[in-house]
C-alpha cells in the first residue's frame, strides 16, 4: 500500500503508516516488496491508516490484506518519522506506527504488495542486507530490544537503487 500511494500523490504532511513486527513461533512474517519504494526489499508488512481507524485495527487490516495472517494487537512499540529522499528531492514523509503482532491464523497468502515469509528469528540478520535499512533499524531498536527512547527520526537517502540510511536518531 506505501507504494502505491507514493505513487499517486505526494502528501504535504507526513503520511501515518501501521508497520508491523508480526513475531510468533514461525518466526518474523516480512514481505519483499513489489511496488516503489524499495522495489525487491524485504520489510515489515504495513500501510495507511485509514480516516477513523484506530492503529490496531490499521496494522491488523494492512497485515491479513498482505499476508493472509490473521494478527492480535500486542503493543505500539514505538514511532519512526522517516523522510525519504531521492536524490535532492524528499519524495515521501511518513510517520511510521511501528507495532509488534502475535500471528493466530491464517495461510501464508502473497499479495499485489509482494511475496510473503517467515524468517526464523535466528536467521533475519542473514538476509539483513536484503531487508530495508530502516526497516531493520526499527527491529533492531525498537522490537528486538526495550529501548529508553521509542521515537527516532530517520532520514533515507536513494540513489540509483540502492537506499542508505544517512540518520536514524
Amino acid at each position: 500500500m506505501i507504494g502505491q500511494l507514493s505513487a499517486r500523490c505526494k502528501p504535504a504532511n507526513a503520511l501515518p503508516v501501521a508497520v508491523a513486527a508480526v513475531i510468533g513461533q514461525p518466526g518474523i512474517l516480512l514481505i519483499r516488496r513489489r511496488n516503489p519504494p524499495f522495489v525487491g526489499h524485504w520489510g515489515l508488512p504495513g500501510g495507511k491508516i485509514q480516516t477513523g481507524e484506530h492503529l490496531d485495527q490499521a496494522v491488523r487490516r494492512e497485515v491479513l490484506e498482505e499476508t493472509g495472517v490473521r494478527a492480535r494487537f500486542e503493543c505500539l512499540c514505538g514511532v519512526v518519522t522517516e523522510f525519504l529522499y531521492e536524490g535532492p528531492r524528499l519524495a515521501m514523509h511518513y510517520l511510521l506506527l511501528v507495532c509488534r503482532l502475535s500471528p493466530l491464523t491464517g495461510q501464508l497468502r502473497s499479495s499485489s504488495e509482494g511475496t510473503v515469509r517467515w524468517f526464523p528469528l535466528s536467521r533475519v540478520r542473514d538476509v539483513a542486507n536484503e531487508v530495508i535499512p530502516s526497516d531493520r533499524l526499527m527491529l533492531e531498536r525498537l522490537v528486538f530490544c526495550r529501548p529508553r527512547n521509542r521515537y527516532f527520526r530517520c532520514v533515507v537517502r536513494k540513489t540509483k537503487d540502492e537506499y542508505r540510511v544517512v540518520s536514524f536518531r
